[in-house]
């Protein structure tokens, strides 16, 4: 014990005093620390960040997507539920046919395939904002195309293997409305297409 508090303090005819040797090493050992807590620190913020980011949508890829599928999906901020009736009469038979019984418009049909002009995109059904349109693109598919959600929890991903095939169809999280289906041929960074029904969306003009 005496040797360390040698180490860091020098005795003098006042008594005990740091030494210039100790000093510079108490020294030293403080600011390693504070170092240290501030790396913490900062790992920790952008933890968070990239986190937030991934709540948002804005870092779903195919591979999310699989695990989705596999482990379940993401609990949404809130649910709409109603009966087959009270969906029958708010929407129209095309609407309906779509969104509750999983149909599919014809290619190059709908209103917003071709549609690009600034906005958001919200379920048919329940009014969930979706998609925004600076995630739309032009994918020659006939369908409106979008390469992210606007949030993660508010797309319902289920395994589809209808038809021969092997897909991954998407719905409103919310009201289980069907959108249409997932695939991982779209444009970086996230690879995803988004082919999406317009009957199932409508479009929501930025500032109203």
């Amino acid at each position: 014990m005496r040797s360390i508090i040698g180490y860091f303090y020098k005795k003098s005819s006042e008594g005990y005093g740091p030494s210039a040797l100790g000093g510079f090493a108490f020294y030293t050992c403080i600011s390693v620390a504070i170092i240290f807590l501030s790396a913490s620190k900062c790992t920790k913020t952008n933890a968070q960040s990239e986190l937030s980011t991934n709540n948002t949508g804005s870092k779903m890829t195919w591979n999310d997507v699989l695990k989705i599928c596999k482990d379940g999906n993401e609990k949404p901020d809130n649910r709409v539920e109603k009966s087959d009736a009270e969906w029958r009469n708010q929407l129209s038979a095309e609407d309906y046919r779509i969104t509750r019984l999983k149909g599919t418009e014809s290619p190059y049909s709908g209103e917003y395939c071709e549609r690009h002009d600034p906005g958001l995109y919200a379920c048919k059904c329940c009014g969930t904002l979706l998609f925004d349109s600076g995630k739309k693109f032009d994918s020659q598919s006939g369908w409106p195309s979008f390469t992210q959600a606007i949030k993660n929890n508010v797309i319902h991903y289920d395994q589809d293997n209808s038809h021969g095939m092997l897909r991954v169809e998407v719905s409103c999280n919310v009201c289980d409305a069907h959108l249409g289906h997932v695939f991982p041929d779209g444009p970086p960074p996230s690879g995803l297409r988004y082919c999406i029904n317009s009957k199932s969306i409508k479009k929501i003009d930025h500032g109203k």
